[in-house]
């Protein structure tokens, strides 16, 4: 039940499939994956940091396949710093008997966000307007943020309007951490849309 946990096995698992599908050795189909089921969540605290240890089976829609993912998210507690520390998978079925799900969400490599590039302009321009939101709504703490650990990068699929979602660290001035979740959305023939966001609770 606890919303923490819930929210670091999710992030956990966008940053293994990420790592794993742009690998130059990976056979994993890209596309949109879930959390089928999770096996079990360890929890140990050293030194100030939580480590939780998640097995879980990843199921891919849009080109059925099945693995089991071994990953520890690291959390610590004082200052929401967060961090993966090890990542592993295995494969428990390459050809499930299910039709692919033809509309659908995939990942994009991290690599790509890289200084001058549309990633980049897109992440920057959701941070400002998030960091300046946020701070007007009281999600998070006045300050001056920077950009810390980039976690994740889904596109919106054949949905309407297209868009990117980037799953980042920031941290304040005075090193204080938030996960955010942040929508760009592409400009198109109806003109801009505004950046949407989640801030998630370090407790």
């Amino acid at each position: 039940k606890s919303r923490l946990i819930q929210d670091l096995r999710q992030l956990g698992a966008e940053y293994t499939l990420e790592k794993l599908i742009f690998n130059q050795k990976s056979t994993l189909p890209n596309g949109y994956w879930v959390i089928d089921k999770t096996e079990s969540v360890y929890r140990r605290i050293y030194q100030g940091v939580t480590y939780y240890k998640y097995t879980v089976q990843l199921y891919c829609y849009s080109n059925p396949y099945l693995i089991r993912a071994k990953y520890i998210v690291a959390f610590k507690n004082a200052n929401g710093d967060t961090s993966i520390s090890s990542y592993s998978y295995s494969v428990l079925d390459k050809n499930p008997d299910d039709e692919p799900m033809e509309d659908g969400a995939s990942f994009s490599d991290n690599n790509l966000v890289k200084k001058g590039s549309d990633f980049q302009k897109l992440l920057d321009e959701g941070i400002k307007y998030t960091v300046k939101d946020a701070i007007s709504k009281g999600l998070i703490k006045k300050s001056t943020y920077s950009f810390v650990r980039l976690f994740s990068i889904i596109d919106s699929g054949y949905s309407f309007p297209a868009g990117y979602t980037f799953l980042v660290q920031l941290v304040s001035k005075q090193g204080y951490n938030y996960r955010a979740r942040i929508t760009v959305w592409l400009k198109d023939e109806f003109g801009e849309h505004e950046p949407e966001y989640v801030i998630y609770p370090n407790v």
